[in-house]
């Protein structure tokens, strides 16, 4: 297989036909999954290499970097003969070494799920295309686990963090995402998920479509335009209309607070940014604020836009990585 045709897969400008005939080669042999796994990790490295090489140099660049040995796989009988027989050379060596040979049957008979996962940087986001075609955009500080080729039954994705999702329509191959309590499930549709998983705040906002989320006891359903959140206060879930653009704005490389209380931007700047807030002035908590910030100011360059109209000091302890919220003592 052609480098050309991962990469116009990877770009998400390949033809149907081309999709068709990459993804069958995939699914029709251990190996082509393991070949294809092997340009996967080297695009999302592309991915996190902010360059404005052109993503073929670049892709190839990173290939030769790697110094990756991906051959054709071999088709003759001979020589699939001699590559078993030099396995089970170098497999009984180990074998006698290590006395375990009962523990190797069910891995040599059963192929093995390969997976990605990336893993996004403070202040960065990333955009992938995932092996069905559906489009992923990762926040900073997410952590994005599927498969190299997805199951027939379903599409089954895990997110620590936060992501939007724009998925390809397919009733009989739902979609889901599993974060740290819950499962967001739809057949093709458009939606955010805010799940981080070192915080109880969960959000789910949907842009068109609909999806259900379910955790270990229900399952909710959620209208275009509305968000489903857990209430930290009463411990429920709680649905709300809302602007999906305020909720999606990090996409495009910004962070949009609109009327939120500063106790929940403190959240979510601590998140987005790896930072531990620490609020000493309980009075802060009840401020509310508007405004919109570049992802690629600091956090000490957003908290001086804050401050500036809520009445606190700060000071940041960037050994520590602890920003301390204090009473402005006047």
């Amino acid at each position: 297989m052609q480098e050309e045709i991962f990469i116009k897969y990877f770009e998400g400008i390949i033809s149907s036909r081309e999709e068709i005939e990459l993804l069958d080669w995939i699914e029709s042999d251990e190996e082509n999954r393991k070949i294809y796994h092997e340009y996967r990790k080297v695009w999302d490295m592309y991915l996190l290499h902010c360059d404005p090489v052109d993503p073929p140099v670049r892709f190839r660049r990173l290939l030769e970097s790697r110094n990756l040995a991906i051959e054709k796989k071999q088709t003759s009988s001979s020589k699939q003969h001699l590559w078993i027989w030099e396995f089970f050379k170098i497999a009984a060596v180990f074998i006698i070494a290590f006395g375990i040979s009962w523990y190797f049957y069910p891995y040599l008979n059963k192929p093995t799920p390969l997976y990605n996962t990336i893993e996004v940087p403070s202040g960065q986001r990333v955009k992938l295309t995932l092996p069905d075609g559906s489009l992923v955009w990762l926040n900073a500080q997410s952590k994005f686990t599927y498969p190299a080729v997805f199951d027939k039954r379903a599409r089954n994705v895990k997110l620590d963090g936060e992501g939007l999702f724009v998925t390809v329509h397919n009733p009989k191959q739902p979609f889901r995402v599993q974060t740290g309590n819950y499962i967001i499930e739809d057949s093709g549709t458009q939606f955010d998920v805010y799940a981080y998983g070192n915080s109880d705040a969960f959000e789910t906002t949907l842009i068109e479509g609909s999806v259900i989320v379910s955790d270990s006891i229900h399952d909710y359903s959620v209208k275009p335009g509305y968000q489903l959140y857990f209430n930290q206060i009463n411990q429920r879930m709680e649905s709300r209309k809302v602007d999906p653009n305020d909720y999606i704005s990090w996409k495009d490389g910004y962070y949009f607070f609109n009327d939120i209380s500063f106790e929940e931007m403190a959240k979510r700047l601590g998140h987005y940014y790896n930072t531990r807030i620490i609020i000493n002035d309980p009075a802060v908590l009840t401020y509310r604020g508007t405004g919109k910030f570049r992802q690629h100011e600091s956090i000490t360059q957003i908290m001086d836009v804050v401050k500036s109209d809520m009445p606190f000091k700060y000071r940041y302890d960037k050994d520590a990585n602890e920003l301390i919220i204090e009473k402005n003592k006047k």
